[in-house]
């Protein structure tokens, strides 16, 4: 499995692509007065690529279709926001986001342009800055309050993910998991406990296992592979092996992704030696002198070979004796 271009993105979908883990989200994050309007029956996935084409390629938005307590249909359309900083343009967006929403529902028809479901915009924001950004346009527009108060506005939900309680997050801890990641993926590291945290609650060998663990190995890179093992026999004791095959899987594309785009900047052979180097020196350290005198000698085959055990080869030593014969 090839590390996606954005993984927060890719991680998002794999939660919410899933009805129960996409109603737990709802229900832990929507205001209490409208989620207890919602009824039993998990959210059903709406195609929302009409949306708008630049945040189809570029965000993971979600569209579901949600039945009211009364019977009544509404829409809750999710908006995952992973930039550094809060974006001054969401209040406009969101509110032309639902317009294409409700143009999509009613077209032409009279009866269902006079009877627009409602839509709930969820906006989930994990950047590093506090959100400032205005939730509604209303509080945007150049005006009194007086004049404000007369003016209906259409406003969106706000959950700063980066800034709540860990434990707020939700209370399925499948869901806390995936969203406590999705926090902390954005810093410079996570401490260990919380690492230990987020791989016990998931279900052993799921495929939702493998995704958080490559996330977290693709976005914190200060894990080294004796402090991953540490944490995945902390978190799941007798599956430490399995863990840290994936971490290796993950590690090995991302070393040999550096390659190629170096070997084309500088040349194969050239681009590969440095990152060899840069993989040994991230897992062990300054390299004593001489080490890399033969590898630089080596042909391309054999520097793809030995860069996926410098990524995974637990001693330098086991590297480098290798290069030599």
């Amino acid at each position: 499995m090839t590390t996606p271009a954005n993984p927060h993105d890719a991680l998002f979908r794999a939660l919410v692509d899933d009805p129960a883990a996409a109603g737990a989200l709802l229900r832990d994050h929507l205001p209490v007065e409208i989620a207890t309007r919602l009824a039993d029956a998990p959210p059903v996935l709406e195609d929302a690529s009409f949306v708008d084409d630049e945040l189809r390629a570029t965000r993971g938005d979600r569209l579901y279709r949600v039945a009211l307590a009364d019977g009544r249909p509404a829409y809750v359309h999710v908006l995952f926001e992973h930039k550094s900083a809060p974006d001054p343009r969401t209040p406009l967006q969101v509110l032309g986001y639902m317009l294409r929403i409700w143009e999509r529902f009613a077209g032409r028809d009279a009866a269902k342009l006079a009877a627009l479901p409602p839509i709930v915009p969820l906006v989930l924001y994990h950047g590093r800055a506090p959100w400032t950004v205005p939730t509604a346009v209303v509080d945007a527009l150049a005006a009194d309050d007086a004049l404000k108060a007369l003016l209906r506005d259409h406003r969106y939900v706000l959950r700063d993910l980066g800034h709540m309680p860990d434990a707020a997050l939700s209370s399925e801890p499948v869901v806390r998991a995936v969203l406590l990641a999705l926090k902390h993926g954005v810093g410079e590291d996570a401490p260990d406990a919380v690492l230990v945290g987020i791989v016990a609650a998931l279900p052993d060998g799921s495929l939702l296992e493998t995704q958080v663990v490559r996330y977290l190995l693709s976005v914190l890179r200060s894990i080294t592979r004796e402090r991953w093992r540490a944490v995945a026999a902390a978190a799941k004791p007798g599956r430490e092996d399995d863990l840290v095959s994936i971490a290796a899987q993950e590690w090995m594309t991302q070393g040999k992704a550096q390659g190629v785009v170096e070997g084309k900047a500088i040349g194969v052979a050239e681009g590969l030696v440095r990152a060899i180097r840069r993989a040994l020196e991230t897992r062990f350290g300054p390299l004593p002198a001489g080490t890399m005198a033969k590898v630089e000698t080596m042909a391309v085959t054999d520097l793809e070979a030995l860069l996926d055990r410098a990524l995974t080869a637990p001693t330098l030593d086991d590297v480098i004796d290798t290069a030599r014969h």
